[in-house]
């Protein structure tokens, strides 16, 4: 099977065998538009028969904004220039010659930590993924929740900071805007606000949901020093406030695993999930 995670920056192709273990994997810059998305599925996954791994029987991709994997549509993909709802299954299924389950990318991204952070079952995890822009993903009880519209864990589009920066999605001060890598792209002033803005999405899951694990991920997170930073500033916070000392929000964060294609694999997982 082949897992595709279409990121904001990058779109990686992954394939795997029966037990989920790398056999290939490409990569490649990611595109604006649905069309040119879909063509540059199609032509990784060319590249990797090309290389050895066997054609897939189906092509698991996750994408972000709306997804809704039943339709095989994706809507509000803001980064991605997709607004309204787009056949991105039936584009890819095209591209690829192979049927395809789509996902939302942080989703997956969730299923993928989950698996690899070895976490049984019944436990919860929120995955906050920190690059281009900013989502998260919930897995809760082992089951991924999508929300009621396939919207859930758009948490990088929720107002954090009063008269902050305009958001691209039209809104003012989301987290997005105030700590995202493209927000603190070439500016080192704003390292600090992507710790805060990381900082207060810990907290939002933690309070909102009772996670048992925030798993914290994407390449603003990868820089040095940020694991350390961040646990200062939640340590910060906790002497703040009873409540949040209480919560324990340093001890519940980790760190995505690195160097695994978490996207991939959870987009695979995502498909397995959905054929059962």
């Amino acid at each position: 099977m082949l897992g595709v995670d279409v990121g904001g920056t990058t779109v990686r192709a992954v394939a795997f065998d029966g037990d989920l273990a790398v056999v290939a994997g490409r990569h490649a810059p990611t595109p604006t538009g649905a069309s040119a998305i879909a063509e540059l599925v199609g032509d990784l996954v060319r590249d990797l028969a090309g290389a050895g791994a066997s054609a897939p029987a189906l092509v698991a991709v996750g994408l972000p904004g709306r997804v809704d994997p039943e339709a095989g549509t994706v809507a509000t993909a803001v980064n991605l220039g997709l607004a309204d709802a787009v056949p991105m299954a039936a584009l890819i299924a095209d591209a690829t010659g192979s049927p395809v389950h789509i996902e939302n990318d942080v989703n997956a991204a969730a299923l993928g930590t989950f698996a690899y952070l070895g976490l049984d079952g019944g436990a919860s995890l929120a995955y906050v993924n920190v690059g281009t822009g900013i989502a998260a993903g919930f897995v809760l009880g082992g089951r991924l929740w999508r929300g009621a519209t396939g919207g859930a864990g758009e948490i990088g589009h929720v107002p954090m900071r009063p008269g902050g920066p305009p958001c691209t999605c039209g809104q003012v001060g989301c987290a997005e805007a105030v700590g995202s890598g493209r927000a603190a792209s070439g500016d080192a002033d704003r390292r600090a606000d992507v710790v805060d803005t990381v900082a207060w999405t810990v907290q939002l899951a933690v309070m909102t949901l009772d996670v048992d694990v925030v798993a914290v991920g994407g390449g603003m997170t990868e820089r040095p020093g940020f694991a350390d930073a961040l646990r200062d500033e939640l340590d910060r916070r906790a002497a703040s406030s009873r409540m949040l000392a209480a919560a324990g929000l340093a001890g519940r964060v980790r760190a995505a695993p690195a160097g695994i294609p978490v996207g991939s694999v959870g987009a695979v997982l995502a498909a397995r999930s959905t054929a059962r």
